[in-house]
């Protein structure tokens, strides 16, 4: 099944309602268009990882595997 949508003079689609709840896409989500070794495109919904919140906070300086561990150690604490 296939659906169509229209490009905007400033380049922006609607997604048609069908594929944003089969995507299960609401306002503020993101989806990645990502091209196959066969040349067809395919769009996918972007859940973001704790890894890509890196920087957010202004004055911390996070390595990969920072923000996990201080979760797992957060965790600990709770469980206390």
């Amino acid at each position: 099944m296939g659906y169509k949508a229209k490009i905007t003079s400033k380049g922006q689609i609607t997604l048609p309602a069908e594929m944003r709840k089969a995507l299960d896409l609401h306002e503020g989500d993101r989806i990645t268009f990502a091209q196959g070794e066969d040349g067809r495109f395919y769009v996918e919904a972007k859940t973001d990882s704790l890894g890509d919140l890196r920087g957010i906070v202004k004055g911390v300086k996070a390595k990969p595997g920072d923000i996990e561990s201080w979760i797992e150690e957060a965790r600990g604490r709770r469980g206390r």
